[in-house]
């Protein structure tokens, strides 16, 4: 008799555990994904869909034909609640999902509690609801605009926007800048934080570090370091939490991410799995990175059987490094790995030819 496995989001990780279960067809689990929609975003061409690089096609995974070829139900719902000693999950539509092994795999929201999300404040995590909404907004570019968050994802955008507005004929005076509590790409290696300060220099972003927003009203937005920005639109890549149905399922937890082995096993209800940017890796301090969830995804589907078919679990090895390719808006990009910083005429090209092969896969 087969096991019932649920998985909850159509993130990267569990596109590539699907991908890895229809090459590897299993007679001992019966599955379904429950994800809004039947697309999931990629979020490495987010970047170049801002940009206008990109259409809104060419940026998501068809889920429906990936669970079609997998064996796996797509049903098209939102889970707004898990109990994970009862071992079920609620949808926003009602219906109730009972398990036997569940996999979470939904991301994070990037923008704090009190941040819900409108047409001035734009939280860019869930991508597929930022995707959605990104057309409107970007109508409204001359007005002014503010990335809260300088990492990696915020200072792409930041090249993104700056951009899609040179394109739509706007002069660099149009307001452009970043905001960070701390430093820029403060966990970047100093040969790509040197590198791309300068390129947001040389495209016109204002850069405000050590900084917080203590409020945004009227097309302006205020900083507790006594600046005033104009900004009728902020763009919300920092503040990473759980959706709040995770946080509050009483899964052992840190700061509301669920902890989780090597195996991606929560370490307080053994039949539940989380990957991707929602688990707190325990021993681990993994940035929030896709590129770790990719290659968590065929470790995890074959957890996923080994735990239904009670056999041995495998442990998940981060690697140490890897190498980043990011775009600067126009038809560029410049790479790190190991510290070593590049940029060569062809790199916008590699980094188009591995995202659109993701995609496509």
């Amino acid at each position: 008799m087969s096991r019932h496995l649920l998985l909850i989001g159509g993130g990267h990780a569990h596109v590539t555990a699907l991908r890895w279960l229809k090459k590897n067809p299993c007679t001992d689990i019966s599955a379904v994904l429950v994800n809004p929609g039947n697309r999931a975003v990629y979020s490495g061409m987010v970047p170049g869909f801002v940009a206008g690089h990109f259409r809104r096609g060419d940026v998501e995974i068809d889920l429906q034909r990936l669970c079609r070829e997998a064996g796996v139900e797509l049903v098209d719902d939102t889970i707004t609640k898990l109990d994970p000693d009862t071992k079920r999950a609620e949808g926003r539509s009602g219906q109730v999902y009972d398990f036997d092994i569940a996999s979470i795999d939904v991301g994070i929201i990037s923008a704090p509690p009190d941040i819900s999300g409108g047409a001035a404040d734009l939280i860019v995590k869930p991508m597929s609801n930022f995707v959605d909404a990104w057309e409107t907004v970007s109508k409204r570019l001359p007005d002014g605009v503010a990335i809260v968050g300088g990492g990696l994802g915020g200072v792409e955008l930041a090249f993104a926007v700056r951009h899609r507005m040179r394109t739509a004929g706007l002069p660099d005076s149009t307001p452009l800048s970043i905001i960070d509590r701390s430093q820029l790409l403060s966990a970047g290696a100093g040969s790509l934080r040197r590198a791309l300060r300068k390129r947001l220099r040389q495209a016109r972003v204002d850069i405000h570090e050590g900084t917080t927003i203590l409020a945004h009203a009227a097309g302006q937005l205020e900083l507790d370091s006594g600046t005033a920005l104009p900004a009728r639109i902020v763009l919300w890549t920092a503040g990473a939490r759980p959706h709040d149905w995770l946080a509050s399922a009483g899964l052992q937890a840190t700061n509301g991410f669920p902890d989780v082995s090597p195996m991606l096993q929560s370490r307080s209800h053994p039949d539940i799995f989380v990957a991707g940017d929602a688990a707190a890796l325990t021993g681990q301090a993994l940035p929030k990175a896709g590129v770790y969830a990719v290659r968590q995804g065929p470790v995890l589907m074959q957890n996923l059987i080994a735990q239904a078919c009670s056999m041995p679990l495998h442990a998940f090895h981060p690697q140490p490094d890897y190498l980043k390719l990011v775009s600067l808006g126009k038809r560029s990009a410049i790479a790190e790995k190991w510290g070593v910083t590049v940029q060569l005429p062809g790199l916008w090209g590699l980094k188009t030819h591995i995202d659109r092969a993701f995609v496509q896969d």
